[in-house]
């Protein structure tokens, strides 16, 4: 019997939010949890995502500026599309280093995690 499991492991981050509270996210994951499991290219599979800490992934992009502008957003199970996210007012940080060398930057990092 295999042990196996196929749920995606990274490093957890925690979601930060305005000081009210307020959900700008349409009932996006950080409407319903207080952390998040990074995954993704140069993240080391560490924690494994949940519920409590559902899979979140880095999206880099490049600005009209050809500045990199990073972002996070939730990752979509593998037999579903993946939805078009916005920010939705919320942001993710971890202390980690590996968070840091992945993301590119230190500081955190916006949550694309509304739709409509």
């Amino acid at each position: 019997m295999s042990n196996a499991t196929t749920a995606p492991k990274g490093i957890t981050a925690l979601i930060y939010r305005d000081a009210l509270g307020t959900d700008f996210s349409n009932q996006g994951i950080s409407a319903r949890v207080m952390e998040v499991t990074v995954i993704g290219e140069g993240i080391d599979p560490v924690f494994e995502a949940t519920e409590e800490r559902p899979a979140v992934r880095l999206v880099k992009n490049e600005s009209f500026h050809r500045e990199t502008v990073t972002h996070a957003e939730p990752v979509a199970p593998d037999d579903e599309p993946a939805p078009w996210y916005m920010f939705g007012g919320t942001f993710i940080f971890s202390s980690d280093s590996r968070f840091r060398r992945a993301a590119g930057l230190y500081g955190a990092v916006p949550l694309h995690d509304r739709r409509e």
